[in-house]
């Protein structure tokens, strides 16, 4: 009997008699295994979908942190900053900042009060100095009774300048007096400017070279804003502009009249003006990925064009979800009204641009937009406000509505689900209950072959059988005739 072997790797001695052979096994187990065709179709399918929507979600992600850059208020009102003489002065502005142009004269900075110390003795700064004592720092910090407080510092002898030096300025924050080490000279420095009172004294004072020590006293600075006279006990002014930092670098050059003795300054401008190009990069972000976004969405949901030989469709066209987007998104895109301005998308140069829903951004419109009011097109975009822990309340604005369109469809928290989550989910269980139908076909496909086999073989085995007894009764037959 033959022995035959066939890509489904039955062997098995068939054919001979029945004529039965593998390639007929095989063929009907592929009969049988049509349902489980069908199922690995749907699998296919759905996995498809899957991706497709996964596709979906990182366009929408990519969106929603280009539409949520609209909120941030540093997208808004930047500055730049100038200034005609950066050697005197520059000047920062904040988001909060207004624009302006102001005349500086810088008559005096404010510098710190300063005790230098006689030079001491000793081969370095980190030489022991052989000392014991006290050394006693009077601060210009007071205390409730307005009281100059006072800070002792035990001095061993094996302490050095250095050594020393570290001892105050571990306590630099309280005291508000620094020290470091010039030459071997011990140099105690007030921590704020102006004329402010430190003194120096204790046993110990005389062998650190601080009972000999030059005391400078510091000053307050002295400048003139727009005409105005102003002083203050530090060189960066934060207090004058609303949201904006003077910092002063050095006296205005000036000049004496020999008849007069009148001293005149030159003057510094400083500028502060709205810098619009971030806000028109946000914007145009928003509109370079929706463009892509609503691409990606165009060409899943392509019914093709039936009439044609080998159409293809989108991966999820007829989707009713990924259909609601695309129009939710189309309509709200080119918004003509938004909930707390008087603007509208066109207003600020957003429009469509063909009749596939592409948008564009006229920035030159948006610009003047800006230039001509910069809070109303900030508050078009975003109106809110945050408590201190940073949650936003009574928000509303043109991001807003596209921010949470976003977010009903990305959600993904353990109490809360967005469309696309649930459909995943559903997408994954489905894909699971139907590779679980597959094994169980593939179960049965096996038992069948064993029966297909077991079958065909004993037909053959049958039919030999007959054969056999066949041969003999003729032999017999053959054998009475002769």
């Amino acid at each position: 009997m033959a022995t035959i072997t066939s890509s489904s790797g039955i062997s098995s001695a068939l054919g001979q008699y029945s004529g039965i052979t593998s390639d007929d096994i095989d063929q009907l187990l592929a009969a049988d295994a049509t349902g489980k065709t069908l199922l690995q179709n749907q699998v296919t399918d759905y996995t498809s979908k899957k991706t497709a929507w996964g596709d979906v979600t990182t366009r929408l992600n990519n969106f929603l942190t280009k539409v949520n850059a609209l909120q941030d208020i540093a997208t808004y009102h930047t500055k730049t900053a100038t200034s005609s003489d950066s050697n005197t002065a520059t000047i920062t502005g904040s988001t909060d900042a207004s624009e302006g142009t102001y005349d500086l004269v810088v008559k005096q900075l404010a510098t710190a009060t300063k005790i230098t110390g006689s030079r001491v003795a000793v081969t370095n700064s980190k030489t022991a100095l052989n000392t014991t004592g006290t050394l006693t720092l009077t601060s210009s910090v007071k205390d409730s009774s307005g009281t100059a407080k006072t800070f002792d510092y035990d001095i061993t002898a094996d302490d050095t300048l250095v050594s020393i030096a570290a001892k105050i300025n571990k306590g630099t924050s309280t005291s508000n007096i620094s020290a470091n080490i010039i030459d071997n000279r011990l140099v105690l420095t007030n921590k704020t400017f102006g004329a402010q009172t430190i003194s120096a004294s204790g046993s110990a004072s005389s062998a650190l070279g601080l009972s000999q020590a030059t005391t400078t006293t510091g000053q307050t600075a002295l400048l003139q804003l727009d005409g105005l006279d102003i002083s203050r006990d530090s060189n960066t002014i934060t207090d004058v502009l609303d949201g904006a930092t003077i910092t002063l670098k050095g006296v205005s050059a000036s000049s004496t009249d020999s008849t007069t003795q009148a001293t005149t300054y030159s003057h510094t401008t400083l500028t502060l003006a709205n810098n619009n190009s971030k806000t028109v990069a946000a914007v145009n972000d928003v509109v370079n990925q929706y463009n892509s976004m609503m691409s990606l969405i165009n060409d899943d949901l392509d019914v093709g064009d039936p009439s044609k030989s080998g159409n293809t469709v989108g991966a999820l066209s007829g989707d009713n979800d990924l259909i609601n987007l695309q129009e939710s998104l189309r309509s709200m895109i080119t918004q003509t009204f938004v909930s707390g301005s008087s603007l509208n998308a066109n207003q600020v140069g957003i429009s469509q641009v063909d009749k596939d829903g592409t948008i564009g951004l006229d920035t030159d419109k948006l610009t003047k937009a800006l230039t001509d009011n910069p809070t109303a097109v900030k508050d078009f975009f975003y109106q809110g406000t945050k408590d201190a822990a940073g949650v936003a309340s009574n928000e509303q604005g043109y991001s807003v509505g596209l921010r949470d369109l976003a977010n009903k469809y990305l959600t993904n928290s353990v109490t809360s689900k967005g469309i696309i989550p649930t459909k995943t989910a559903t997408f994954d269980s489905t894909i699971k209950d139907l590779n679980s139908q597959i094994d169980d076909f593939d179960t049965m496909l096996a038992l069948k072959k064993e029966q297909y086999v077991s079958m065909f073989t004993n037909l053959d085995t049958y039919m030999m059988n007959a054969q056999s007894q066949l041969s003999y009764f003729k032999s017999q037959l053959s054998s009475s005739s002769s």
